[in-house]
């Protein structure tokens, strides 16, 4: 009789289902995995391996996490506890967990997080169209066909200034502060503002994807300080709310049903799938004026 897959292998599998290999951005992107085996066990998702991430995934008997964020970003010639992102991974390898991390593969693939931050965006309308921004070359796997990094989304019904804001911190969670970058003539009064009838949205850093685009307004994780100048001397918008927060939520809004129901019919159907409580951004925003 030949044995089940093993729980890494069914939850990786369905990983690479919905979110391919191939979209991921191989020119600096590290994807992975590590090997251990088991037969049963908690799936956690997050955004960033900490030590408060891997205290919790031990907690909760974790055996395999799925890291949104690359865990080793540059080639390492050793492995050393004093680093603290290493010292995190010899605590994962010494109690067995895996850890895989598909990162731009969520970001190209179809409904993955630039899909979702769209959604987010819409909020239930319906889109006139939405396109690729930076779609990858070559052939695709089946269903993700003219994926790419950023999308670009024009309204049915153009929609105020205001109104996209607080559509986008809904959508991630109800964040009250958000970075933006205004042109000057809008500065100090953005009722001027026109209504938007057209925005562009990628998860994370969106200086490189979304350079080129003519979206009325940009919005992304972060982006640097001269390409921000650059787009509002060009007229356009930049909203901005910390890199990570522009991802966080997709893992319980998204990843973790689609992940839930891609495991149904497998051997693991019942395999308990939690996202991180313990995962944030490293950045908080203080009022200095409260302390």
């Amino acid at each position: 009789m030949t044995n089940p897959p093993s729980l890494t292998d069914t939850v990786l599998e369905a990983v690479k289902s919905l979110y391919p290999e191939a979209l991921a951005d191989k020119a600096w992107d590290n994807t992975g995995r590590g090997q251990t085996q088991y037969s049963s066990g908690t799936v956690l998702l997050t955004n960033d391996l900490t030590a408060a991430v891997v205290d919790e995934a031990l907690n909760e008997g974790a055996k395999v996490i799925i890291c949104y964020h690359p865990v080793i970003f540059r080639p390492l010639k050793s492995i050393t506890a004093s680093d603290p992102m290493q010292a995190q991974l010899l605590r994962l390898i010494a109690a067995g967990v895996s850890v895989y991390c598909p990162h731009t593969a969520v970001d190209a693939a179809s409904g993955g997080l630039n899909d979702w931050l769209c959604d987010l965006l819409l909020d239930g309308e319906a889109a006139a169209s939405k396109t690729v921004v930076e779609p990858i070359k070559g052939s695709l796997p089946e269903g993700h066909e003219g994926c790419g990094y950023g999308r670009a989304v024009e309204f049915s019904n153009a929609l105020s200034f205001p109104d996209l804001l607080k559509r986008f911190s809904k959508g991630i969670g109800g964040h009250r502060y958000m970075m933006v970058a205004l042109p000057t003539s809008y500065k100090k009064d953005i009722s001027a503002i026109p209504p938007i009838s057209k925005a562009a949205v990628c998860a994370g850093s969106g200086s490189s994807v979304l350079r080129s685009t003519d979206a009325q307004i940009l919005v992304t994780g972060e982006m640097s300080h001269h390409d921000a100048l650059r787009h509002a001397s060009l007229g356009q918008i930049v909203v901005t709310v910390f890199h990570s927060n522009s991802e966080r939520q997709y893992l319980t809004q998204r990843m973790k049903p689609m992940l839930e129901e891609a495991l149904k019919d497998s051997p693991h159907a019942n395999t308990r799938v939690v996202v991180s409580t313990a995962d944030s951004d490293p950045f908080d925003v203080i009022d200095v004026e409260s302390l």
